[in-house]
């Protein structure tokens, strides 16, 4: 696959920005680490068995399959479980992300902020991954993926942001994403975000959110699977 093509419509797909503290919010398009979890086909519950409030090391658990009669439960406040939730296990790990979007809520406490960042995962290419699929992405071809670049300052591989995965995450489960030397903090380019704002808005709610860029992807996108066609040998006549 041609990673210069990726050039054709964004030069440079990351930047250094400067937070103004150390501890800053994230902005959007910003990337950053945090751990991602992906919903299994089947979930899976940590039920209480038992709770012990003044010994919780006494107290019984079991994981086990979400089931009929798993709905409600005598409330534990000791585990901030009310009658009807439980503890659910996801598989993932911590990895890169782009955040889409913050808000500050008060929903849980009228007296104090929650603050909330949507993200959307990186995902790296694996063998799997075939050079048709890479370039495919590298074209907006599928309205889930927003493909990245291997960059040195920016994400080490080449990947794809995976929108159907965003997730929010809380403020303290957020570190931001660090390179050069010395380390920065690194967001997605002035010319990439546009792209990312508007592929991810036609995901969402089928429309052009910005007609200009809109229109950019289009011819873009027509001119990657022009030299795709050109490169994929043809069959037997």
């Amino acid at each position: 696959m041609k990673e210069e093509l990726a050039d054709l419509l964004c030069t440079s797909f990351y930047k250094f920005i400067k937070l103004p503290a150390s501890g800053a919010d994230p902005v959007p398009g910003q990337l950053i680490w945090a751990h991602t979890v992906y919903p299994p086909n089947d979930p899976l519950i940590v039920k209480v068995l038992s709770y012990n409030a003044a010994d919780p090391n006494r107290s019984r658990y079991e994981v086990k399959k979400f089931a009929n009669g798993d709905q409600s439960h005598f409330p534990i406040p000791e585990a901030q479980l009310t009658f009807d939730e439980n503890y659910y296990i996801y598989i993932g790990k911590e990895r890169p992300l782009v955040v889409v979007g913050a808000i500050r809520s008060r929903w849980l406490n009228p007296l104090k902020d929650e603050t909330l960042f949507l993200c959307a995962p990186i995902f790296s290419f694996k063998p799997k991954h075939t050079d048709d699929f890479k370039v495919k992405c590298l074209a907006f071809a599928y309205p889930n993926l927003f493909y990245l670049p291997s960059d040195v300052n920016g994400y080490a591989e080449p990947g794809a942001v995976r929108f159907e995965l965003m997730q929010p995450i809380s403020r303290k489960g957020i570190r931001n994403f660090l390179r050069g030397d010395p380390s920065q903090p690194v967001a997605l380019s002035d010319q990439a975000f546009p792209l990312f704002v508007n592929h991810l808005g036609r995901w969402l709610f089928k429309k052009d959110l910005d007609t200009v860029v809109s229109e950019q992807i289009d011819t873009y996108k027509e001119i990657v699977l022009e030299e795709l066609a050109k490169q994929t040998p043809s069959g037997p006549p």
